[in-house]
């Protein structure tokens, strides 16, 4: 492999800050133009929530299944590459819907090409910086997603929506993902492949390991804690656009601007909110972040279109996609040992997604159509009544907090 140069490094990780923020806005976009597509298509908020399960469960499935073939069959970059690429069309295919069940297929499509895009682009990552770089270069790449697809995306789409249609919004959407992968496959060096003998061996380390894991208190924590936060925070990310302009009657365009304000609000609470934790603690922090983001729901439901709903929306709602990293990553990578990390991460995510993110959100649209958008949220208002609970239960874990209480009991035994 190419000598890793810091130029090159500071290259491929800007490269993928932008290339992971704009792949995101095609998940994220058919939320932005709901508002638009639903009377356009006639949809109900039970096909709403069934139009996002389709994503989210092939989402899922091609998560586990694409990236244990690739682990198999090698070249990071290849599939890299191709995922990004199908990725990229399929978003932009999905102006081609016509109808609902159209709808539903170009989007579980979506979510079949995305599903490992997340896994190869930061394995990529983790060949191509030294390991001193590791840490700030994923910040900075997960940092994308906050900016561009969380702020900058619900401006963009819905600013696009008024002088457009619905069907350009997505093909627009699309297009930076599009040649920003030609830019990864013409700029990214070739990655090698694991030793075969290395992958032997962690196999058989791995034997058992299911076992090994539920033995973890913070595994078993972030397994369920997973179902919950993604029960709280899709419940918000689908139906925000349609509840701002069914319930408290504001144009899409305003709505995009005030989803725009949550995402602003998330790059503070994605800097702060980690940093903090380092200091006070994960349990703590995580209990308090969750006390905050039922704020959202509560009002949304008590006070519907109220403007007080809309600042604590704009305030808060983003503060779970701040504190997800904790349980993906934060917790497990500090709780499990080294070779039973990557499968301590992807149960938990794979769990949220299919709960979480499709079973509930489903759910969710159907009792929206029987009750109402506004008391539909009393289902993510209890996702995170849950998640506070569940916070409470994990295990101290941050090493600067665990090295104050060892010096501190230290005193005391001398």
């Amino acid at each position: 492999m190419k000598e890793k140069t810091i130029a090159y490094q500071n290259g491929i990780t800007a490269l993928f800050f932008l290339t992971w923020g704009f792949m995101f806005i095609d998940r994220l976009a058919i939320s932005f133009v709901f508002p638009v597509i639903v009377p356009d298509l006639n949809l109900t908020n039970g096909q709403v929530g069934t139009v996002n399960m389709s994503f989210t469960i092939m989402w899922g499935v091609s998560a586990i299944v694409v990236c244990a073939i690739a682990d198999k069959v090698g070249n990071l970059k290849m599939w890299l590459i191709v995922s990004g690429f199908l990725t990229a069309i399929f978003g932009g295919c999905c102006a081609l819907a016509n109808s609902y069940e159209m709808l539903l297929v170009l989007r579980a499509l979506v979510g079949i090409a995305e599903g490992p895009f997340s896994t190869f682009i930061m394995s990529a990552l983790g060949k191509s910086v030294s390991g001193e770089r590791l840490g700030v270069s994923v910040g900075i790449v997960n940092a994308g997603v906050a900016v561009i697809a969380s702020t900058l995306g619900p401006v963009l789409l819905t600013q696009l929506v008024a002088v457009t249609t619905w069907q350009t919004a997505f093909i627009i959407a699309a297009a930076p993902g599009f040649i920003l992968i030609i830019f990864v496959a013409v700029f990214l060096h070739p990655i090698p492949d694991e030793k075969k003998e290395d992958i032997a061996t962690e196999e058989a380390k791995k034997k058992g390991m299911f076992k090994e894991l539920w033995g973890y208190r913070n595994f078993r924590t972030c397994f369920f804690l997973a179902m919950t936060h993604m029960s709280g925070y899709y419940i918000i990310q689908i139906y925000a656009s349609l509840y701002w302009t069914e319930i408290a009657g504001i144009s899409v365009q305003t709505a995009g601007f005030l989803i725009s304000a949550a995402g602003f609000a998330g790059i503070f609470w994605c800097i702060f909110l980690p940093k903090l934790s380092d200091n006070f603690g994960r349990r703590s922090i995580l209990a308090i972040s969750y006390i905050a983001s039922i704020l959202v729901p509560l009002a949304m439901w008590l006070i519907p279109g109220a403007t007080v709903s809309m600042v604590l929306y704009a305030l808060f709602s983003s503060v779970p996609g701040a504190v997800g990293i904790f349980w993906i990553n934060l917790i497990p990578m500090e709780s499990l040992p080294p070779y039973l990390t990557s499968t301590g991460i992807s149960i938990p995510m794979a769990m949220g997604e299919f709960i979480g993110g499709a079973l509930i959100t489903t759910i969710a649209g159907f009792v929206a159509d029987a009750v109402g958008l506004s008391n539909m949220m009393v289902l993510a208002a209890c996702g995170y009544a849950l998640s506070i609970a569940l916070a409470l239960v994990v295990k101290e874990c941050a090493p600067r907090v665990l090295a104050r209480k060892a010096e501190k009991e230290g005193q005391l035994s001398g």
